[in-house]
């Protein structure tokens, strides 16, 4: 089942990440470390471990996933280093649980591909303007240097149209799918609270929020 995750956060707050100030990059390695611990049991050599030198690894060195994030994932996102395709997904990871720690607020819609063009095209079948539809809020590039890899889109949307966009859900619902209409009110309902945020945002220093978005089909 796919997955549409939703944060609320300034764009430039994401892109800032990239070329961390030293506050920045200590919050980062804070939020970080603290969702992705380091990993200090060390696992089995199992099989691997029986097959003679060509294969065999010290036994207090952990095994590391391509998806599990490590401390050079870390320093290279900071500084805006180029990122190996097979270290792609750790990065992703980390990025997400910054995004996580730092949005105003997030909202999940798990939402396979099936689901999602027939939510799209039930959306564009009540009137809503296809700059509101699901298809445009992953069409919307980051900006960031970190590249997306096979099954992973992303995008976001300036705070003013995701103003608009909460209206435009609103007046959509009436006319959906029972099982689309299931969908769309929260995630309409968690698009209203952008307003509030705006609000918010310059009492505590910060931009007002993007709606940005990662999908995972």
């Amino acid at each position: 089942m796919g997955e549409l995750r939703l944060y609320a956060i300034g764009i430039d707050e994401v892109r800032d990440v990239f070329c961390a100030s030293p506050e920045l990059a200590a919050e980062f390695r804070r939020i970080v470390t603290a969702a992705h611990p380091p990993q200090t049991t060390p696992k089995a050599p199992g099989m691997l471990g029986k097959l003679g030198p060509l294969f065999r690894r010290p036994a207090e060195a952990p095994i590391v996933r391509p998806d599990t994030p490590v401390e050079a994932d870390v320093a290279d996102l900071l500084a805006g280093r180029y990122i190996r395709p097979e270290r792609q997904p750790a990065a992703w990871k980390l990025l997400e649980s910054y995004l996580s720690g730092m949005a105003w607020s997030r909202h999940g819609i798990e939402l396979d591909v099936n689901r999602f063009n027939d939510l799209d095209f039930d959306l564009a079948r009540a009137g809503l303007h296809p700059q509101f539809g699901l298809g445009a809020l992953v069409n919307n590039e980051l900006g960031l240097p970190l590249q997306t890899y096979r099954g992973l889109s992303t995008g976001y949307t300036k705070h003013e149209q995701a103003l608009q966009a909460a209206s435009a859900w609103r007046n959509a619902l009436p006319q959906l799918s029972a099982e689309n209409r299931a969908i769309a009110e929260p995630y309409a309902a968690w698009l209203a609270q952008f307003h509030h945020y705006g609000h918010a945002a310059p009492q505590r220093g910060r931009p007002v929020p993007d709606l940005v978005v990662i999908y995972r089909a």
